[in-house]
């Protein structure tokens, strides 16, 4: 099984060339350098949001080859879309230049992140606010509950200072 991630499956099957496939390995390698990176990168809440969204594509929890996602699914608001855009695209460079890498315990292969990096970033850039489905936010929001760490002041793990998910620190499980 592996990992995709695409800029919209739903609307634009034109969009699979351009798709970002990994597999179970390299998705979470890839989750987690994006991750350390947003984890020290993030300042306001709804780069948070993100990053929250980022940790949560957990496969030892969700399930191998399940964590795949659609870029407009992400949890973009239209209020803060140039700031949020400009954020994760500071998330790619970060995780280029091995921000928090040293708290992994493990060498991700430079080569294949630099290539999902790259992928990735070309999905980002394609993102305008008017490819935002306001529902995603909405509906990713609605979702958590009261011990969701969107509503309890975005904690961070001790150890990798990555933003936790319900599901705890996406790094540390991994």
């Amino acid at each position: 099984m592996t990992n995709m991630i695409c800029f919209n499956y739903k609307s634009d099957k034109d969009a699979l060339k351009d798709d970002l496939n990994m597999s179970n390995g390299g998705t979470s390698v890839f989750i987690n350098v994006l991750c350390l990176s947003g984890g020290r990168l993030a300042e306001t809440e709804s780069q948070k949001h993100f990053m929250v969204f980022l940790a949560e594509k957990n496969q030892n929890v969700c399930g191998i080859g399940t964590v795949g996602f659609d870029i407009v699914d992400m949890p973009w608001d239209k209020n803060s879309f140039d700031e949020d855009k400009a954020f994760m695209l500071r998330v790619i460079e970060g995780a280029r230049q091995k921000l928090g890498w040293e708290t992994l315990g493990y060498e991700p292969n430079e080569e294949f992140v630099a290539e999902y990096l790259d992928t990735f970033q070309k999905l980002i850039e394609r993102m305008t606010a008017e490819d935002i489905i306001e529902e995603s936010l909405t509906e990713w929001s609605s979702e958590a509950d009261e011990n969701d760490p969107t509503r309890c002041g975005f904690p961070k793990c001790k150890i990798h200072d990555a933003y936790i998910s319900i599901h705890g620190c996406q790094v540390c499980i991994d």
